[in-house]
């Protein structure tokens, strides 16, 4: 079997808490199709829940406990009506991008 490929896997809020089961289901099928072995590290802040609870979107050492991963699949961000907009985005996918880690979004 090739190299293990390890994702980091964050939910975010709304509509990508919903469909995140389902991504990794397909993501999951394709990689036993084409014999790719695959790893998924589950994050779960990046979220208004972890907001109100921590009062950030995310760990100060967010980079570091993700650092390791190959790709982030992230589902989506924001609740405007519990946290406003310009928190969530930049409190956790502007990070991301900033960061120069590869971002795909689900859900959105």
């Amino acid at each position: 079997m090739a190299e293990k490929h390890k994702i980091a896997v964050i939910p975010g809020d709304g509509i990508g808490v919903e469909v995140m089961p389902e991504a990794l289901r397909v993501l999951e099928l394709t990689c036993q199709h084409f014999d790719i072995e695959i790893e998924f590290q589950h994050i779960e802040w990046a979220s208004c829940d972890y907001y109100e609870k921590h009062g950030k979107m995310m760990p100060d050492d967010w980079k570091a406990k993700i650092g390791g991963a190959d790709a982030l699949l992230f589902g989506a961000v924001g609740m405007p009506d519990r946290v406003p907009d310009h928190i969530t985005l930049w409190g956790s996918l502007c990070n991301f991008a900033a960061s120069s880690i590869s971002t795909s979004t689900c859900g959105r």
